[in-house]
């Protein structure tokens, strides 16, 4: 979750997610919502906290639907639901000649409707993206 998102949810909640130096992004949040400085000790007085409350709520309901969030990413999504990005790589749940749903990691091509050139063959059910490559401590710091 970003940091932006968590002063999203906030500002919307009211529960405390960000602190210390980083109490500074929701400052900012608040202030873009309100189109105006706002003090941070107005942030408590109930008016201010239901107007905060009120503005963000339309962020908070795009954020909860947002199907790139971390959790999202890790879930099937059907073929009929909607396809990957072309030339994204992403694992892939298919129908073999067999009748067996099988998962195969496979770089996506160009596709009609629900036709896979990458994949011939077979049908494609469903989705997800692959998650990212491991990286150990030692290649962080380098």
């Amino acid at each position: 979750m970003t940091d932006r998102e968590k002063a999203i949810i906030m500002a919307y909640t009211g529960v405390c997610m960000l602190t210390g130096d980083k109490f500074q992004i929701f400052h900012k949040y608040v202030e873009d919502i309100m189109g105006r400085s706002v003090w941070t000790h107005e942030m408590a007085l109930d008016s201010i906290a239901d107007e905060i409350r009120t503005k963000s709520k339309d962020d908070f309901i795009a954020l909860c639907a947002d199907e790139s969030s971390s959790e999202n990413q890790n879930r099937w999504i059907p073929v009929s639901e909607r396809l990957p990005e072309e030339f994204e790589s992403v694992l892939v749940c298919y129908k073999s000649q067999g009748g067996m749903a099988q998962a195969v990691s496979e770089r996506f091509g160009t596709h009609t409707g629900y036709k896979w050139s990458a994949l011939m063959g077979i049908e494609p059910i469903a989705w997800m993206p692959l998650p990212e490559p491991y990286k150990s401590e030692r290649e962080d710091k380098e």
